[in-house]
C-alpha cells in the first residue's frame, strides 16, 4: 500500500502524507462516477480514466460507474437518417430512436468501458439498468401542459440496491448504462446525470463525481467556484451565473446532497488524473456541493 500511495502522490504532484490522509476518508466507501464527455471520447483520457479506476480499487475504494453517450448516439442516428430532437437537454425518444439509444449505450459503449477496465485487471461488469431490475423507472412527466411529450424518456424510481452492494463488496465495478424499465416491461431512456445522482442517493455513496467538459461552476470573476452551499444555488441560477446545460447537473448534485450524500462534485473530465486529484489531494478540483 505504501508503494501505491507513493506512486499516486507522484502522479498528482502531492505529498505522500496528504494522499494517505485523504485516502482514510474513502477506504471501503462507495463513490459513484458519472462518466461522459471528452473523458470518454478522447482515447488518452479514457485510458487515464481506466487507470484511475484501477488505482481506486487497489486502494480499497468502491466505484460505481454510470455512463452517458450522447455524441455517439447522435452519430448513429445521423447514419440511419433519424432526426434527433431535444427539449431542455432531454432527448425526445420515439421507438426507432430508443432502439438506437439502447444499442449504443447498452451494447457498444457499455462493453467498451467494461473491456477497458478488465484490460487493466479490474473486475468490471457492464450492465444495462434493465438487468436484474437495477433501475426501475417510470415515464418522465412533463412539467407544463405546453411541453412536448418526450416519448420513451424515463426517470428512475427505484434501484436493485442489494445487487449493487453485493457486487462492490466483492470488488466488482458495476458499469451501468442508463436504461430502465417499469413493471409492465416498457423500457426508457434516462438521463445519465440523473441516473448517477439517483443511484448515489439510494445506495448511500460517500461522494458523487460528475465528469463534464467544463471546469466547474464559473463565478463572476471567471474563476471556478471551488465550493457551494445549497442555500447559494438558487441565487446563482437567478443571476444566470449557473445557466444552460449546467443547471440540470447542478440540480443533480444538489438533490444528491439533500438525500444524504456528504458531497457531490462537478469535475472537468478533460484533465488528466482528475478523479485522483479530487479525492486524494487537499486542493481538490472542480466545484464541490455540500450542505
Amino acid at each position: 500500500m505504501s508503494n501505491l500511495i507513493n506512486k499516486i502522490a507522484l502522479q498528482i504532484s502531492s505529498k505522500k502524507r496528504e494522499v494517505n490522509s485523504n485516502l482514510q476518508k474513502y477506504i471501503n466507501e462507495i463513490i459513484v462516477i458519472k462518466y461522459g464527455g471528452s473523458a470518454m471520447l478522447d482515447k488518452k483520457l479514457s485510458l487515464n480514466f481506466f487507470q484511475n479506476i484501477q488505482l481506486l480499487v487497489d486502494l480499497g475504494i468502491k466505484p460505481i460507474i454510470v455512463h452517458g453517450g450522447g455524441p455517439q448516439i447522435n452519430e448513429m442516428l445521423d447514419k440511419v437518417n433519424i432526426e434527433h430532437k431535444f427539449f431542455k437537454g432531454m432527448r425526445i425518444t420515439n421507438k426507432r430512436t430508443f432502439d438506437i439509444v439502447e444499442m449504443i449505450l447498452s451494447g457498444v459503449i457499455n462493453k467498451n468501458i467494461s473491456y477497458g477496465l478488465s484490460h487493466r485487471k479490474v473486475n468490471a461488469l457492464g450492465l444495462s439498468g434493465v438487468d436484474s431490475k437495477i433501475i426501475i423507472a417510470k415515464k418522465y412527466r412533463k412539467k407544463h401542459t405546453s411541453d412536448p411529450d418526450l416519448g420513451l424518456v424515463g426517470q428512475p424510481q427505484a434501484i436493485n440496491k442489494n445487487l449493487l452492494l453485493e457486487l462492490v463488496s466483492n470488488k466488482i465495478v458495476p458499469v451501468i448504462a442508463p436504461i430502465g424499465a417499469n413493471a409492465k416491461g416498457t423500457k426508457f431512456n434516462i438521463n445519465a446525470d440523473l441516473t448517477a445522482g439517483f443511484i448515489a442517493s439510494e445506495i448511500g455513496a460517500r461522494r458523487l463525481l460528475m465528469l463534464t467538459d467544463v471546469k466547474g461552476v464559473i463565478g463572476v470573476n471567471n474563476k471556478v467556484i471551488s465550493e457551494l452551499k445549497l442555500k447559494e444555488i438558487q441565487k446563482l441560477i437567478s443571476n444566470k451565473i449557473i445557466h444552460g446545460g449546467m443547471i440540470p447537473k447542478v440540480k443533480t448534485c444538489v438533490e444528491a446532497v439533500k438525500s444524504g450524500i456528504r458531497a457531490s462534485v462537478i469535475l472537468d473530465g478533460r484533465l488528466k488524473n482528475v478523479i485522483l486529484k479530487e479525492l486524494l489531494s487537499d486542493k481538490g478540483i472542480g466545484t464541490l456541493f455540500r450542505k
